[in-house]
């Protein structure tokens, strides 16, 4: 049986730069029989956390009631989660970061359901060429993954990419495509 590996595509713009990366690492991944299914997070209504402390009370992760309910169980039935993003004003698109933020639960001593032991990666997609200014994003997704007790198998991040498009032709979908088939 293949690994089951779920991506998170964060970002508002529809097929930019970092959808191609996450299309060029599924393309790698399905190629060595890996099972990818792709949630494009804009798509979704997903609130930010309360910080209310209900975690698990309800028998779900979350008490709000919205989008993250149908993310929740895919989340829970991955052995890969990858993060395909661009880079917002030096950190994550708030799409993606609600659903970030809502992993919180899993982290929790008295959580449910276990999600720790699965593996992680981050496709990040940068207007910018200076790298110091995705040193905050690399960041919190690193830490994100010891949090989460997951294992980061990679990361690839375009630099210079801020129009529609300008991924395109350049070793870094190679990068995603040779990650997936890792």
């Amino acid at each position: 049986m293949g690994k089951n590996i779920l991506i998170l595509e964060g970002s508002p713009r529809s097929n930019g730069n970092s959808d191609m990366l996450a299309e060029a690492f599924a393309t790698g991944a399905r190629a060595k029989g890996y099972d990818v299914s792709v949630i494009k997070v804009p798509g979704y209504k997903v609130n930010g956390c309360f910080a209310c402390g209900m975690c698990w009370s309800m028998g779900t992760p979350c008490v709000q009631s919205d989008d993250m309910e149908k993310i929740f169980p895919e989340i829970e039935q991955a052995d890969m989660i990858v993060f395909a993003s661009p880079l917002y004003f030096f950190s994550w698109p708030t799409q993606i970061k609600s659903v970030i933020d809502r992993l919180y639960p899993y982290a929790l001593e008295k959580s449910e359901r276990s999600v720790a032991g699965k593996e992680c990666a981050l496709l990040l997609a940068a207007a910018t060429d200076v790298q110091e200014e995705a040193k905050g994003m690399l960041e919190s997704y690193r830490i994100l993954a010891e949090y989460m007790h997951w294992h980061s198998v990679g990361e690839v991040v375009a630099y210079g990419v801020d129009k529609k498009g300008d991924v395109r032709n350049t070793a870094y979908l190679e990068q995603a495509q040779e990650l997936g088939s890792r």
